[in-house]
């Protein structure tokens, strides 16, 4: 666990990397029942195919999360 606030934004900044530059090809693809989702916390990104990164964020569910609506989606 990082002890000092240059080596969370060292980590922060790896994380961030890591979700933004992921290609499109290899995100988890959606379909309405989201039952390839995990029930489990975590945190998400969305991305469009021609936009890239639109959204990124934690949850406690993150089936629950797309199950109940996501401003992303529209």
């Amino acid at each position: 666990m990082p002890t000092h606030d240059s080596e969370l934004q060292i980590q922060a900044r790896i994380i961030l990397d890591a979700i933004a530059f992921t290609p499109f090809e290899q995100c988890q693809p959606l379909n309405r029942e989201f039952t390839s989702i995990p029930p489990r916390p975590g945190i998400y990104a969305i991305r469009h195919k021609t936009d890239g990164l639109l959204y990124i964020g934690k949850t406690k569910s993150l089936r629950s999360r797309f199950s109940g609506g996501h401003k992303a989606f529209l």
